[in-house]
Parts: structure tokens; C-alpha cells; sequence
């Protein structure tokens, strides 16, 4: 340590590492934290459309239900018809 700048020049060396990996590190969680972004609102587009399935499905089985309980309410008027019928032959 011949020269008085040579503790100047160690502290400004390692601030500038200090620096650079700072730098590296934040670049790399920004990175990092951008793609989570991304692959949540991919999640979440998968959920919507999920959801939206449901529902059309959930349309079609009302549909389909309320077509059984037309035929059910019919085969209920046949059935009363016939057991009066039977009823007026005995």
C-alpha cells in the first residue's frame, strides 16, 4: 500500500461489484416476477374458459331436464287416464 488512494480505490471497487450484482439480481427478479405475471393471467384465461364450459353445460342438462319433465308430466296424464279407465271397468 504504497499509494494513500489505495483504500478509494478498494472501496470503489467493491461498491462497483456491489452494484453490478445489484443490478444482475434485480434484472433477475423482474424476469422472474414477469413471467409468474404471465403464467397467472394464462391460469386465470384457463379458469374463464372452464367456467364458461360450465355453464354451457349447465344450460344443456336445464334443457334436457325440462324436456324430462315434460315427458314425465305427460306420462303421468296417461297414467291417471288408464287407472280411471280401469276404475270405470271394474
Amino acid at each position: 500500500m504504497d499509494s494513500p488512494y489505495d483504500w478509494q480505490e478498494i472501496i470503489g471497487t467493491v461498491g462497483l461489484f456491489t452494484l453490478l450484482i445489484t443490478v444482475v439480481l434485480s434484472l433477475i427478479w423482474r424476469k422472474t416476477f414477469i413471467k409468474r405475471a404471465e403464467m397467472q393471467i394464462r391460469q386465470d384465461d384457463r379458469y374463464k374458459k372452464l367456467a364458461e364450459r360450465a355453464d354451457e353445460h349447465q344450460a344443456e342438462l336445464a334443457q334436457q331436464l325440462a324436456v324430462l319433465n315434460e315427458r314425465i308430466a305427460r306420462i303421468e296424464t296417461s297414467s291417471a287416464g288408464i287407472e280411471q279407465t280401469l276404475k270405470v271397468v271394474e
